[in-house]
């Protein structure tokens, strides 16, 4: 079993390549050739047990790459935020460009490499190419262009997900505390499904439902709510 993560210095990222490593899973995280803390993650990634990459955001080279090492489950747990996209000096619409763009690339790549990888990817609820919000409406599309890669896929669509992070986001962390409590009564009112659609998680408990989901022998399927603990 081989997997290649993309977007493996994310929040959940690391996890899902930390959790591979302990299951014995052969995996390859994947960092852009560019990132200033380049030296850091590879010292990371080896003390998991798991080997750097840093192949082009290229599809030619992601292809090339894949047919080498063939893996039977890519990862794509991709996404950026202002604060990010500034810091990496990311101009115009963020979400075509990371969010969509690279998530394109990958899956470009994937087909082109003729390896034929299980595409794990990482959504949100909410997603839809329709969508007025244009975080989820390039969700949506990044979905799209999974759903019709010709490729088995699997995708998670997570609420909000807390926990200790680099970037510190105190307004998500604080939705998701009163998103809870609020959700909580709603539950005790019957609207279980709701509840459990919109509760928030946290990058271990996602990590392991994306691995559960990458290695269940169903795909082309959406996992949300319950599912994803």
């Amino acid at each position: 079993m081989t997997a290649f993560v993309l977007g493996a210095t994310g929040f959940v990222g690391r996890e899902v390549v930390r959790q591979l490593c302990v299951r014995g899973t052969k995996t390859y995280a994947h960092v852009r050739p560019d990132s200033k803390q380049l030296d850091e993650w590879r010292t990371k990634f080896s003390a998991l047990g798991a080997e750097l990459d840093t192949t082009p955001w290229d599809v030619a080279a992601m292809a090339t790459r894949w047919r080498e090492v063939k893996p039977v489950q890519i990862y794509i747990c991709i996404g950026t935020t202002r604060s990010k996209a500034k810091s990496d000096a990311i101009e115009g619409n963020i979400y075509e460009k990371v969010d969509y763009g690279l998530t394109k690339i990958a899956v470009d790549a994937a087909r082109a490499s003729e390896v034929s990888p299980r595409l794990v990817y990482l959504s949100s609820v909410g997603a839809d190419a329709s969508a007025r919000s244009p975080y989820l409406q390039w969700r949506g599309k990044a979905e799209d262009a999974v759903k019709t890669s010709g490729l088995p896929w699997v995708m998670a669509r997570p609420s909000i997900i807390t926990g200790e992070r680099d970037d510190s986001r105190v307004g998500e962390k604080t939705a998701g505390v009163i998103g809870d409590g609020l959700l909580a009564v709603v539950g005790v009112f019957g609207g279980r499904k709701l509840r459990d659609r919109y509760r928030s998680t946290s990058p271990d408990v996602l990590a392991s439902a994306l691995i559960r989901i990458a290695e269940a022998p169903e795909h082309d399927r959406i996992v949300d709510g319950a599912e994803l603990r």
